[in-house]
């Protein structure tokens, strides 16, 4: 199969036509997977979703934030969390955050702050406060790399006393060159 999105599709129809239970392939399917990364690519995903977590399995969403997390939410299944990145002004993307995603989050979802500057991870903090994250799911600074140091970021989470913050970096950039593809 390959990347062969196309090729999956027609095999599906294939199962389909051939008289199969498609719920029974997909449940045969998962029992083989434990880690399944799904890339969003058109609407109605939450059937899929729903599918995994009917099956018992733990369902972790990513998202960059832009995009409503009411409909997989309103699933209202256990086992399905999200990590959504929140990318600041560095990125010029915050406009596009969904804001209303924060009141969908519980202690299992996490937030990663995409930051950039100093004055990034200030704004981090009034969000945090804001829409009262602190102690209500996981959170992290993400430094951008190359645009600030984390030595900064530790500093300043100690400064803001960020007790209940963390900071992720991107492990990859720093073993490998940091444009290297595919790592």
């Amino acid at each position: 199969l390959d990347a062969d999105v196309t090729g999956v599709i027609s095999l599906l129809e294939e199962i389909v036509m051939q008289g199969r239970e498609l719920t029974q392939f997909i449940t045969d399917f998962t029992w083989y997977l434990r880690n399944l990364l799904l890339v969003k690519t058109a609407d109605g995903i939450e059937d899929v979703i729903a599918q995994l977590a009917d099956h018992m399995l733990n369902v972790e969403i990513e998202t960059n934030g832009s995009i409503s997390l009411k409909k997989i939410c309103d699933l209202q299944k256990e086992n399905v969390t999200f990590t959504m990145d929140y990318k600041l002004s560095c990125s010029g993307m915050e406009t596009a955050m969904d804001t209303d995603n924060f009141s969908l989050l519980t202690e299992k979802d996490t937030v990663k702050f995409v930051t950039g500057s100093l004055a990034d991870c200030e704004r981090a903090v009034e969000i945090m406060k804001q829409f009262r994250l602190i102690g209500r799911c996981h959170l992290y600074f993400s430094p951008v790399f190359g645009s600030i140091d984390p030595a900064d970021i530790v500093e300043f989470m100690k400064e803001q006393q960020l007790n209940g913050v963390n900071l992720q970096i991107q492990m990859h950039k720093v073993i490998w060159d940091p444009d290297r593809r595919g790592v």
